[in-house]
């Protein structure tokens, strides 16, 4: 065998075998990037089943905040006390600043979590949730001071379409005086786990 001959067979195998570690890198690749799709995939499923769980969570949470101010804001509905701001239970007579560009909606004591303006409720014993619950009421008025039917929001004509003959007439909380009587918002905060937050926001009549 000429020595050229066998210079190009060495050639020629070495050139196979380049060939074939290019289509297993190129095969090795895919197969990764194939994983990658997988894993992201699973893990895009598992975080929406999460954000459906801290959701529904987040509502189960509001109404405990719910029960809580039936228990301790009781006077609070009822004017001349719901004029004014009580701070430490969270009760507000007029809406607060919301100047959040994120959560527009959210009034700012309650984004900033502002000690002593906010309510911070205790944790379930034995509940295991890992969420922390706060919470603001807020008259829906434009200032503190005697709430009237001209500037506040109230009940019937606001919501319901109803006129001022039937603005006093709903029996217990929030509305079991005489007089104009204003609406009130519930402001919810939810923390749970991975730093996750939910707001969730009911009209009390």
């Amino acid at each position: 065998m000429s020595h050229s001959h066998c210079h190009s067979l060495h050639a020629s195998r070495r050139q196979g075998g380049v060939v074939a570690t290019l289509i297993a890198v190129v095969v090795l690749v895919a197969t990764l990037l194939a994983a990658m799709a997988l894993l992201k995939s699973v893990d895009t499923a598992n975080n929406v089943a999460g954000s459906m769980a801290f959701r529904q969570s987040a509502f189960q949470e509001a109404e405990r905040a719910y029960t809580d101010i039936r228990t301790n804001l009781d006077t609070y509905f009822a004017p001349p006390v719901s004029d004014t701001d009580a701070p430490a239970k969270g009760y507000y007579a007029s809406l607060q600043a919301h100047t959040s560009t994120v959560r527009p909606e959210i009034p700012d004591v309650l984004l900033n979590k502002t000690s002593g303006k906010i309510v911070v409720m205790a944790d379930v014993a034995g509940a295991n949730t890992q969420n922390h619950v706060a919470y603001i009421v807020e008259r829906l008025c434009p200032a503190a001071g005697a709430a009237t039917q001209n500037t506040c929001i109230v009940p019937g004509t606001a919501i319901s379409g109803g006129t001022s003959s039937n603005l006093t007439t709903d029996p217990g909380i929030p509305f079991n005086t005489t007089g104009s009587a204003a609406a009130f918002r519930l402001t919810v905060r939810v923390d749970g786990p991975r730093n996750a937050v939910a707001y969730v926001q009911t009209i009390i009549r």
